[in-house]
C-alpha cells in the first residue's frame, strides 16, 4: 500500500483510481526479482516463462491519445492528453484517462 499511495501523491491523481494503482503494483511486483524463489520473478516462478518489461510505462504519466480522422474536423487537434493508468493483461494496451472528458 506505500507503493500505491506513493504513486497515488507523486502524480496527484485522484484516489479514486486507487484501483488501478494496486493492478499497477502488483504487475510490477510479479514482473520484479524476488528472494523467496531464488533470484527469479514470481512470474516467472509459476509460468517458467521469464516475462518482458519492454511494455512498462510510468503510472501517471501524461499520454497523447490520436483521434481518428472521422471524429475531428480540419482544425481540430490530432490528439487528446490524457493520463495512463493500466497496462491490460489481455493485449498490448494501457488504460488511459481523459480528465476532460472524465472518460
Amino acid at each position: 500500500m506505500n507503493m500505491v499511495r506513493n504513486m497515488l501523491s507523486e502524480k496527484q491523481i485522484s484516489k479514486n483510481f486507487w484501483l488501478e494503482a494496486v493492478n499497477w503494483t502488483v504487475h510490477i511486483l510479479n514482473r520484479s526479482l524476488a528472494l523467496i524463489v531464488r533470484s527469479k520473478t514470481p512470474e516467472e516462478a509459476c509460468s517458467g516463462f521469464k516475462p518482458s518489461v519492454s511494455h512498462f510505462r510510468i503510472f501517471g504519466y501524461i499520454s497523447h491519445v490520436h483521434v481518428p480522422d472521422s471524429k475531428r474536423v480540419k482544425l481540430d487537434a490530432k490528439s487528446l492528453k490524457c493520463i495512463l493508468l493500466e497496462v491490460s493483461e489481455e493485449s498490448k494496451a494501457y488504460k488511459l484517462f481523459d480528465p476532460i472528458s472524465k472518460k
